[in-house]
């Protein structure tokens, strides 16, 4: 496959004639005919494709995109990578992809700075919030050079475009489920309260509650890594008290097996003990004989769209590539609830 500039060498004429008739303006550009039918037959024997640096030189773009995901050990992020990737395929655009490796500080500016040198033509990003990302961020979006658009994940402080799954939504109606499950004491394991989309999910799991007018917002809450001593150590005392909790939903499955192993050693099973429920897949690495022990029936799961959240997000960046402002916009994508089986 020849460049048109290869293309051009061999027939003795210029880059700009063959360019004009790949692009169907040959008779504004006056190209005579018997040249343009010339060409016309080399590029379709050559299946050519045009340079990309002089389609660059000549728009000012890259055609590429940056993204930046906090991890890519978990089969959410993978599918949100996915469908990313098809939407851009389909615009002629590339990935240049970072990953943070779960790091917060200084690594994700650094991932920016790079794209930014590398003249990306926008940013897609899921930011995991730290004080030098979001001072970036803010003065970044203040210069309006580069669009930029959050995907799962947002900062408060930045107005960004944005496109998350409905995190409120899901975990509202996941309570609900449970509540129609006869279950009144529902404890919410909610991960990392700085992160807006568990935030968004603690907001869900108190709607619910207060619509049922059972107060168990603050009562039953425990923040932190389920696999952190002292948030073992809080929920280990929750569920050995008379009064323990009848319902767990956790703010992600994700890395979730630490609670199994508590739920093991204390002889509780899911459903008939504690009822389980939670965003995101469970982890490939969960021990088969605890998860046998603990998981006697499906989990409820709420799941969420990755690749059309990955997809709406493309659209909003290449929106905003053609000179249309998204700052602000949010498009919320809601997920789907389904019992599913552990294998």
């Amino acid at each position: 496959m020849k460049t048109l500039s290869a293309i051009a060498k061999e027939l003795g004429v210029s880059v700009a004639a063959v360019s004009y008739v790949y692009h169907g303006k040959w008779r504004e550009k006056r190209i005579h005919p018997d040249l343009a039918e010339r060409v016309r037959r080399k590029l379709e024997e050559e299946r050519a494709v045009p340079d990309a640096l002089g389609r660059q030189l000549q728009s000012g773009r890259t055609q590429t995109v940056g993204v930046l995901l906090p991890h890519l050990d978990q089969h959410y992020f993978l599918n949100l990578l996915a469908g990313i990737e098809r939407r851009l395929g389909q615009s002629d655009y590339m990935v240049l992809l970072g990953s943070a490796h779960g790091q917060r500080e200084v690594r994700q500016v650094q991932l920016l700075e790079r794209m930014l040198a590398r003249r990306v033509d926008a940013l897609v990003m899921c930011p995991y919030p730290a004080a030098d990302l979001i001072d970036f961020v803010v003065s970044m979006s203040q210069g309006g050079d580069t669009p930029l658009v959050f995907v799962d994940n947002y900062l408060r402080q930045c107005p960004a475009g944005r496109v998350l799954s409905d995190n409120r939504w899901g975990a509202r109606e996941a309570v609900r489920k449970m509540l129609a499950e006869g279950r009144r004491r529902i404890l919410l394991v909610g991960g990392d309260s700085t992160v807006a989309a568990v935030h968004d999910r603690c907001l869900g799991y108190s709607d619910a509650m207060e619509e049922a007018r059972l107060d168990g917002a603050k009562s039953l809450t425990v923040w932190g890594s389920p696999g952190e001593q002292t948030t073992l150590e809080s929920l280990r005392g929750l569920l050995s008290s008379d009064d323990r909790p009848d319902a767990i939903l956790t703010a992600s499955f994700f890395r979730f097996f630490p609670v199994l192993k508590l739920l093991d050693e204390l002889g509780l099973s899911h459903p008939a003990d504690v009822l389980l429920a939670g965003f995101d897949q469970p982890s490939e690495s969960w021990a088969q004989d605890t998860v046998r022990r603990v998981i006697r029936e499906p989990l409820l799961t709420v799941v969420q769209a990755a690749t059309e959240i990955g997809g709406t997000a493309v659209d909003l960046a290449l929106a905003a590539i053609g000179g249309n402002d998204v700052m602000g916009q949010q498009r919320l994508i809601r997920p789907n609830l389904s019992w599913q089986r552990k294998e």
